[in-house]
């Protein structure tokens, strides 16, 4: 792979690695919604206005904790790739690819 290539690359996953800092907000709200919503209601839990027995909603936060796994899980799987596709650059880097390596580790 060349050296555009490889730039290329990880300017996309930079992209991808943004979006899904954004997007993990998302499960993580959920998660700590519903063990809120869990933890302080007796008898039928209110997810969104809809009631749930305890039982059903412990499954509906279980889900929410999958779906932030998932995604959680992306995000490592990306930033493995980064660090291969880093590992391949060799010589001197110069400035654009410095600071887009600096962007890739802010990241972690």
């Amino acid at each position: 792979m060349s050296r555009a290539e490889i730039m290329t690359q990880l300017r996309r996953l930079v992209q991808r690695l943004r979006w899904l800092s954004v997007l993990q907000l998302v499960p993580d709200t959920l998660v700590i919604y519903g063990i809120l919503q869990l933890g302080f209601s007796q008898g039928v839990v209110s997810l969104f206005n809809v009631g749930f027995t305890r039982q059903k909603a412990g499954l509906v936060v279980i889900l929410f904790i999958l779906i932030d796994l998932c995604v959680t899980g992306i995000r490592y799987n990306d930033r493995m790739a980064g660090h291969r596709l880093i590992g391949q650059l060799k010589g001197h880097l110069d400035e654009s690819e410095s600071a887009l390596i600096k962007q890739f580790e802010k990241f972690k």
